[in-house]
């Protein structure tokens, strides 16, 4: 702030000159004094309020679940293409991208069929606990439109805390749907769509609407890499 005269000084907002006891002080979020005429007072002191709370806004940590500011969180990018907002704990535990070739966490052996690369019998972990599980992860999309793979205890939890959009279906429940076994070719995998859909076709006795929608969702579940 550059005094003029003995009671005149410039405003830090327009630069104008005014009398000093015309300035008023305001403290922004960064520590900084700034004086400013009657007009800016109200505009600086908007702004030091806006500033304030978006540097205090906080959030969970998608790994831990612990609450910290936001500016401390970050985007960390799972193996499957999952983002996941985490603390900087988490986010140096986090595996990333290429996870699997250096062993953080079971990696696929690659003798797997291309039609059937469900989590069965590998374990993985899930993407809100963080725990290594046996069981396939389910497939959730939430309501802010993020994709997790959860286990059985944490996909209960999103559902009874309301926050699940969608639930895909597991590959294990696609296969019984068509009476497959674990590993099957890209043809077997057509041929056993084409038996079940015969039968479950709605103009058949044996059929419905239902169970052909079925059929064809475990169909495209088995036929997705994801």
């Amino acid at each position: 702030m550059a005094v003029v005269g003995e009671r005149q000084a410039g405003c830090d907002g327009c630069g104008r000159t005014v009398a000093l006891e015309d300035l008023t002080t305001v403290t922004m979020p960064d520590g900084e004094r700034v004086a400013c005429c009657p007009e800016c007072e109200p505009h600086a002191r908007a702004a030091a309020r806006k500033g304030a709370s978006l540097d205090q806004r906080r959030a969970a940590c998608d790994g831990c679940t612990g609450t910290f500011l936001a500016t401390e969180l970050e985007d960390v990018v799972l193996s499957d293409g999952t983002v996941l907002t985490c603390c900087p704990s988490c986010a140096a535990e986090a595996p990333g991208p290429d996870a699997g070739a250096e062993g953080d966490g079971p990696a696929t052996d690659g003798n797997a069929d291309a039609t059937d690369t469900g989590d069965t019998d590998e374990r993985t972990r899930c993407t809100q606990c963080r725990e290594w599980v046996d069981e396939e992860r389910f497939r959730v999309t939430t309501i802010d439109e993020r994709t997790e793979r959860l286990c059985s205890d944490c996909k209960a939890d999103a559902e009874e805390r309301g926050i699940v959009a969608d639930v895909a279906m597991r590959k294990t429940e696609a296969r019984d749907v068509l009476g497959l076994e674990r590993a099957v070719s890209d043809e077997r995998l057509r041929e056993a769509f084409h038996e079940q859909v015969k039968r479950a076709h709605p103009d058949r006795k044996s059929g419905s609407e239902s169970a052909f929608k079925l059929v064809r969702d475990a169909y495209d579940r088995l036929r997705d890499e994801d």
